[in-house]
Protein backbone atom coordinates (compact mmCIF):
# COMPACT_ATOMS: atom_id res chain seq x y z
CA UNK A 1 0.00 0.00 0.00
CA UNK A 2 1.23 3.36 -1.03
CA UNK A 3 0.12 6.90 0.60
CA UNK A 4 0.23 9.09 -2.28
CA UNK A 5 -1.47 12.96 -2.84
CA UNK A 6 -4.81 11.22 -2.72
CA UNK A 7 -4.71 9.99 0.75
CA UNK A 8 -2.54 13.24 2.27
CA UNK A 9 -5.63 15.09 0.90
CA UNK A 10 -7.84 13.00 3.02
CA UNK A 11 -5.91 12.96 5.90
CA UNK A 12 -6.41 16.40 5.69
CA UNK A 13 -10.07 16.46 5.31
CA UNK A 14 -9.99 13.79 8.50
CA UNK A 15 -8.75 16.45 10.27
CA UNK A 16 -10.97 19.50 10.00
CA UNK A 17 -13.45 16.87 10.77
CA UNK A 18 -11.95 16.08 13.97
CA UNK A 19 -11.47 19.24 14.92
CA UNK A 20 -15.07 20.17 14.43
CA UNK A 21 -16.11 16.62 16.18
CA UNK A 22 -13.91 17.10 19.32
CA UNK A 23 -14.92 20.92 19.63
CA UNK A 24 -18.93 19.85 19.19
CA UNK A 25 -19.82 22.60 16.90
CA UNK A 26 -19.20 23.31 13.17
CA UNK A 27 -15.43 25.43 13.61
CA UNK A 28 -12.27 24.73 11.99
CA UNK A 29 -9.79 26.10 15.16
CA UNK A 30 -9.08 23.33 18.23
CA UNK A 31 -10.73 24.26 21.19
CA UNK A 32 -8.53 25.92 23.83
CA UNK A 33 -6.89 22.93 26.08
CA UNK A 34 -8.83 24.30 28.92
CA UNK A 35 -9.13 27.70 31.22
CA UNK A 36 -6.22 29.02 31.64
CA UNK A 37 -3.85 26.87 29.65
CA UNK A 38 -1.60 29.33 27.49
CA UNK A 39 -0.99 29.00 23.63
CA UNK A 40 2.38 29.67 21.96
CA UNK A 41 2.71 30.69 18.42
CA UNK A 42 4.88 27.56 16.58
CA UNK A 43 4.32 28.21 12.72
CA UNK A 44 2.63 29.17 9.39
CA UNK A 45 0.66 27.05 7.23
CA UNK A 46 -0.75 28.12 3.68
CA UNK A 47 -4.66 29.10 4.52
CA UNK A 48 -7.29 26.88 3.49
CA UNK A 49 -11.04 27.18 3.19
CA UNK A 50 -12.67 26.64 6.97
CA UNK A 51 -9.63 28.35 8.54
CA UNK A 52 -10.55 31.01 11.03
CA UNK A 53 -10.17 34.22 9.39
CA UNK A 54 -8.67 36.13 12.46
CA UNK A 55 -5.57 33.79 12.41
CA UNK A 56 -4.59 35.17 9.36
CA UNK A 57 -1.06 36.87 9.11
CA UNK A 58 -1.84 39.95 7.18
CA UNK A 59 2.07 41.42 7.46
CA UNK A 60 3.13 37.73 5.83
CA UNK A 61 0.11 38.89 3.05
CA UNK A 62 1.16 42.80 2.79
CA UNK A 63 4.97 41.21 2.31
CA UNK A 64 4.27 37.81 -0.13
CA UNK A 65 0.84 38.42 -1.15
CA UNK A 66 -0.16 34.98 -0.31
CA UNK A 67 -2.46 34.30 2.90
CA UNK A 68 -1.19 32.22 5.86
CA UNK A 69 -2.24 31.26 8.86
CA UNK A 70 -0.73 31.29 12.67
CA UNK A 71 -0.66 27.93 14.35
CA UNK A 72 -0.52 27.60 18.10
CA UNK A 73 0.58 25.01 20.38
CA UNK A 74 -0.26 24.11 24.06
CA UNK A 75 2.30 24.07 26.53
CA UNK A 76 1.03 21.22 27.69
CA UNK A 77 0.68 18.77 25.18
CA UNK A 78 -0.37 15.45 24.75
CA UNK A 79 1.99 12.26 23.59
CA UNK A 80 0.37 9.40 21.27
CA UNK A 81 1.85 6.05 21.06
CA UNK A 82 0.17 3.78 18.62
CA UNK A 83 0.93 0.44 18.56
CA UNK A 84 -0.18 -1.31 15.26
CA UNK A 85 -1.07 -4.83 14.84
CA UNK A 86 1.27 -6.77 12.76
CA UNK A 87 0.20 -10.26 13.49
CA UNK A 88 -0.66 -12.50 10.76
CA UNK A 89 -4.18 -12.47 11.59
CA UNK A 90 -3.98 -9.09 10.93
CA UNK A 91 -4.14 -10.00 7.24
CA UNK A 92 -7.61 -11.69 6.88
CA UNK A 93 -10.70 -10.49 5.28
CA UNK A 94 -11.13 -9.39 1.42
CA UNK A 95 -10.74 -5.58 2.73
CA UNK A 96 -7.74 -6.33 5.15
CA UNK A 97 -7.79 -6.06 8.95
CA UNK A 98 -4.60 -4.95 8.65
CA UNK A 99 -4.91 -2.45 5.47
CA UNK A 100 -8.09 -1.18 7.54
CA UNK A 101 -5.66 -0.36 10.91
CA UNK A 102 -3.11 0.76 9.05
CA UNK A 103 -5.29 3.74 7.32
CA UNK A 104 -6.24 4.66 11.24
CA UNK A 105 -3.16 4.36 12.68
CA UNK A 106 -1.98 7.04 9.51
CA UNK A 107 -5.24 9.20 10.18
CA UNK A 108 -5.19 9.27 14.52
CA UNK A 109 -1.28 10.02 13.90
CA UNK A 110 -1.89 12.90 11.57
CA UNK A 111 -4.94 14.60 13.82
CA UNK A 112 -2.04 14.38 16.30
CA UNK A 113 0.55 15.81 14.49
CA UNK A 114 -1.84 18.76 12.99
CA UNK A 115 -2.94 19.52 16.88
CA UNK A 116 0.63 19.59 18.01
CA UNK A 117 0.45 16.49 19.71
CA UNK A 118 3.95 14.25 19.72
CA UNK A 119 3.50 10.53 17.90
CA UNK A 120 5.21 7.52 18.38
CA UNK A 121 4.39 4.35 16.25
CA UNK A 122 5.72 0.75 17.35
CA UNK A 123 4.67 -2.76 15.08
CA UNK A 124 2.85 -4.93 17.98
CA UNK A 125 3.36 -8.57 17.37
CA UNK A 126 5.54 -10.79 19.54
CA UNK A 127 7.25 -7.86 20.38
CA UNK A 128 6.72 -4.32 20.62
CA UNK A 129 9.05 -2.65 18.14
CA UNK A 130 9.76 1.06 17.59
CA UNK A 131 9.07 2.56 14.25
CA UNK A 132 9.31 6.62 14.68
CA UNK A 133 9.78 7.99 17.85
CA UNK A 134 8.61 11.58 18.91
CA UNK A 135 7.01 13.48 15.75
CA UNK A 136 5.51 16.23 16.03
CA UNK A 137 3.89 18.71 13.08
CA UNK A 138 2.52 18.51 10.19
CA UNK A 139 5.63 18.29 8.18
CA UNK A 140 6.34 15.20 9.75
CA UNK A 141 3.63 13.02 7.72
CA UNK A 142 6.16 11.75 5.71
CA UNK A 143 7.70 9.80 8.60
CA UNK A 144 4.69 8.86 9.66
CA UNK A 145 3.58 7.42 6.61
CA UNK A 146 6.76 5.85 5.68
CA UNK A 147 7.24 4.01 8.91
CA UNK A 148 3.12 3.05 8.55
CA UNK A 149 3.96 1.80 4.84
CA UNK A 150 7.12 -0.35 5.67
CA UNK A 151 5.29 -2.39 7.86
CA UNK A 152 3.80 -5.94 6.63
CA UNK A 153 1.14 -8.51 8.84
CA UNK A 154 3.07 -12.07 9.56
CA UNK A 155 3.76 -13.73 12.53
CA UNK A 156 2.00 -14.06 16.33
CA UNK A 157 0.48 -11.60 18.69
CA UNK A 158 1.43 -11.96 21.98
CA UNK A 159 0.34 -8.66 24.16
CA UNK A 160 1.86 -9.78 27.34
CA UNK A 161 5.75 -10.29 26.11
CA UNK A 162 5.09 -7.17 23.82
CA UNK A 163 4.45 -4.69 26.87
CA UNK A 164 6.58 -6.64 29.13
CA UNK A 165 8.81 -3.72 29.09
CA UNK A 166 7.37 -0.06 30.38
CA UNK A 167 6.23 2.11 27.15
CA UNK A 168 8.02 5.26 26.27
CA UNK A 169 6.07 8.28 27.31
CA UNK A 170 6.48 11.86 28.28
CA UNK A 171 5.48 14.82 30.90
CA UNK A 172 1.91 15.14 30.28
CA UNK A 173 -1.00 13.28 29.30
CA UNK A 174 -0.30 9.79 27.81
CA UNK A 175 -2.52 7.92 24.99
CA UNK A 176 -1.70 4.34 24.34
CA UNK A 177 -3.85 3.61 21.13
CA UNK A 178 -4.08 -0.19 20.42
CA UNK A 179 -4.86 -1.44 16.90
CA UNK A 180 -5.54 -4.58 17.35
CA UNK A 181 -8.07 -7.85 15.80
CA UNK A 182 -7.45 -8.97 19.98
CA UNK A 183 -6.88 -12.17 18.77
CA UNK A 184 -4.89 -12.44 21.89
CA UNK A 185 -7.52 -13.47 24.69
CA UNK A 186 -4.98 -14.38 27.92
CA UNK A 187 -2.21 -12.20 26.84
CA UNK A 188 -4.32 -8.10 26.78
CA UNK A 189 -5.73 -7.78 30.00
CA UNK A 190 -2.70 -8.04 31.83
CA UNK A 191 -0.87 -5.67 29.13
CA UNK A 192 -3.43 -3.08 29.38
CA UNK A 193 -3.32 -2.98 32.88
CA UNK A 194 0.59 -2.71 32.94
CA UNK A 195 -0.12 0.11 30.52
CA UNK A 196 -2.41 1.65 33.24
CA UNK A 197 -0.43 1.00 35.93
CA UNK A 198 2.61 3.19 34.10
CA UNK A 199 -0.26 6.17 33.88
CA UNK A 200 -1.32 5.43 29.95
CA UNK A 201 -4.84 6.45 28.99
CA UNK A 202 -5.58 3.57 27.04
CA UNK A 203 -7.92 3.00 23.82
CA UNK A 204 -8.46 -0.14 22.28
CA UNK A 205 -9.45 0.13 18.72
CA UNK A 206 -10.89 -3.51 17.83
CA UNK A 207 -10.96 -3.78 14.34
CA UNK A 208 -12.91 -6.68 12.65
CA UNK A 209 -13.85 -8.32 9.11
CA UNK A 210 -16.99 -8.71 7.60
CA UNK A 211 -16.09 -12.26 6.69
CA UNK A 212 -15.78 -12.72 10.64
CA UNK A 213 -18.88 -11.21 11.14
CA UNK A 214 -21.08 -12.71 8.60
CA UNK A 215 -18.99 -16.31 7.99
CA UNK A 216 -20.82 -18.48 4.72
CA UNK A 217 -24.20 -20.06 5.83
CA UNK A 218 -22.71 -23.93 4.92
CA UNK A 219 -20.48 -26.19 3.18
CA UNK A 220 -16.97 -27.80 3.52
CA UNK A 221 -14.19 -25.67 4.24
CA UNK A 222 -10.60 -26.00 5.47
CA UNK A 223 -10.22 -23.81 8.74
CA UNK A 224 -6.17 -22.07 9.11
CA UNK A 225 -4.91 -20.37 11.64
CA UNK A 226 -3.05 -17.25 10.27
CA UNK A 227 -0.61 -17.19 13.00
CA UNK A 228 0.55 -20.72 13.49
CA UNK A 229 -0.44 -22.30 10.37
CA UNK A 230 -2.26 -24.84 12.45
CA UNK A 231 -5.26 -26.40 9.56
CA UNK A 232 -8.33 -28.14 10.41
CA UNK A 233 -11.41 -29.41 7.95
CA UNK A 234 -14.73 -28.44 9.13
CA UNK A 235 -17.86 -29.09 7.29
CA UNK A 236 -20.15 -25.82 8.00
CA UNK A 237 -24.08 -26.31 8.79
CA UNK A 238 -26.60 -23.57 9.44
CA UNK A 239 -26.24 -24.85 13.42
CA UNK A 240 -22.40 -24.40 13.61
CA UNK A 241 -22.59 -20.92 11.77
CA UNK A 242 -25.06 -19.81 14.59
CA UNK A 243 -22.83 -20.86 17.44
CA UNK A 244 -20.03 -19.32 15.64
CA UNK A 245 -21.80 -15.94 15.66
CA UNK A 246 -22.94 -16.49 19.40
CA UNK A 247 -19.22 -17.18 20.48
CA UNK A 248 -17.57 -14.14 17.99
CA UNK A 249 -20.35 -11.56 19.63
CA UNK A 250 -19.89 -13.19 22.80
CA UNK A 251 -15.72 -12.02 22.73
CA UNK A 252 -16.75 -9.00 21.15
CA UNK A 253 -18.55 -8.23 23.89
CA UNK A 254 -16.30 -9.41 26.49
CA UNK A 255 -13.66 -6.92 24.80
CA UNK A 256 -16.09 -4.12 25.61
CA UNK A 257 -17.40 -5.26 28.93
CA UNK A 258 -13.04 -5.40 29.79
CA UNK A 259 -12.68 -1.78 28.63
CA UNK A 260 -15.63 -0.28 30.67
CA UNK A 261 -14.45 -1.89 33.73
CA UNK A 262 -11.29 -0.65 33.48
CA UNK A 263 -12.39 2.47 32.53
CA UNK A 264 -10.78 2.53 28.87
CA UNK A 265 -12.06 4.10 25.29
CA UNK A 266 -13.25 0.78 22.94
CA UNK A 267 -14.20 1.52 19.71
CA UNK A 268 -15.03 -1.46 17.10
CA UNK A 269 -14.91 -0.91 13.90
CA UNK A 270 -15.40 -2.98 10.40
CA UNK A 271 -12.78 -3.03 7.96
CA UNK A 272 -14.79 -2.34 4.97
CA UNK A 273 -15.98 0.89 6.29
CA UNK A 274 -15.33 3.78 4.64
CA UNK A 275 -12.27 5.57 6.30
CA UNK A 276 -14.10 8.50 7.22
CA UNK A 277 -16.80 6.48 9.06
CA UNK A 278 -14.17 4.91 10.99
CA UNK A 279 -12.49 7.91 11.91
CA UNK A 280 -16.01 9.57 12.88
CA UNK A 281 -16.97 6.36 14.75
CA UNK A 282 -13.63 6.30 16.99
CA UNK A 283 -13.35 10.39 17.63
CA UNK A 284 -17.15 10.32 18.77
CA UNK A 285 -16.15 7.89 21.69
CA UNK A 286 -14.66 10.78 23.18
CA UNK A 287 -10.88 11.52 25.06
CA UNK A 288 -8.83 10.32 21.84
CA UNK A 289 -6.44 13.40 21.02
CA UNK A 290 -8.87 15.65 23.24
CA UNK A 291 -7.37 18.23 25.51
CA UNK A 292 -8.92 18.25 29.10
Amino acid sequence: MAFGPEFIRTLDALNLLARRLLAGEDRADRPTPRRGASLEFADYRRYTPGDEVRYIDWNVYARHGSLFVKEFAAEESIHVSIALDSSASMAYGKASKFEAARELAAALGYIGLANFDSVSVFSLGESLKLSVRRLRGKRSVFPLLGALESMMPGGRTDFRAAFAAPLLRSKGRSLAILLSDFCDPAGYPQAIRSLQSQGHQVHMIHVVAREELEPPDRGPFKLVDMETGARRPIALSPATVERYRARFRAYCDELERFATEHELYYARVRSDEPLDRRVRDILRRGGILEKK
